[in-house]
């Protein structure tokens, strides 16, 4: 039984930093209106198309000849890094997270 309890407790706490972590997402992901609820599915299918539309926009402005050095995989090592960076500036870092117990559809929007 309480072996039990204790995974149910690990389960939420890990659920609950999932959900913390779609919510930073979608923070950073233009829409319109807003504030409308998007699921995590729809969350992540946007974050992919505007990572895409960065890294075009990207090229773009820097010409074919430095594209290579803005490849998909790079611009998400800096996004990571950004993000990051983020977390450190924020009242909410890693720091205050609590402790772990034991160790719809696509939207049509384009940018």
């Amino acid at each position: 039984m309480t072996r039990k309890v204790f995974t149910n407790t690990r389960e939420r706490w890990r659920q609950h930093n999932v959900n913390t972590a779609f919510a930073e997402l979608r923070k950073l992901i233009p829409t319109h209106p807003p504030e409308k609820k998007l699921s995590k599915n729809e969350i992540l299918r946007l974050a992919m198309r505007y990572i895409t539309f960065l890294v075009t926009l990207l090229e773009k402005q820097q010409g074919e000849g430095a594209a290579a050095a803005h490849s998909p995989a790079a611009l998400l090592t800096l996004i990571t890094g950004n993000m990051q960076n983020l977390r450190s500036d924020r009242a909410w870092t890693s720091d205050s997270d609590p402790q772990s117990p034991g160790s719809s559809s696509d939207s049509t929007e384009s940018w």
